[in-house]
């Protein structure tokens, strides 16, 4: 009767090292990096790196506001209740506040700036 050998168990750490180094093989082979030297394939993963980190932190820092305001959205358009969306929504009152002094004086602003040449243009009519 023949005997049947089987393969040597590999411990945990040496299958993750060669699942790590399949899956760098399949990164260069795929965005063909194994033909860029030493020093471009730094430059090249330096800039993805990067990328992928600002893509991480923004989505870590916008998105659990951006996922709460839609819902509020879709709550408010489902149930028509507002207080899900209340903070987004400005009163008339909030809005009448704001055009206080500041903004009163940008009109005067504005008005002074156009006075000029609105009258000259209504004077060549």
């Amino acid at each position: 009767m023949p005997q049947t050998t089987s393969a040597p168990s590999l411990s945990p750490l040496t299958t993750f090292i060669r699942w790590l180094r399949l899956k760098n093989y399949q990164y260069e082979v795929t965005f063909a990096l194994y033909m860029l030297t030493p020093t471009e394939k730094f430059i090249l993963n330096f800039f993805v790196l990067g990328l992928v980190t600002l893509l991480i932190t923004a989505a870590y820092i916008y998105l659990p506001n951006h996922v709460a305001s839609i819902y509020g959205h879709v709550h408010y358009y489902l149930t028509a209740d507002v207080s899900m969306i209340q903070e987004y929504i400005p009163s008339a009152s909030s809005v009448l506040k704001g055009a206080g002094a500041s903004s009163t004086a940008n009109l005067n602003i504005v008005y002074e700036t156009v006075k000029a040449p609105v009258a000259t243009a209504l004077g060549e009519l």
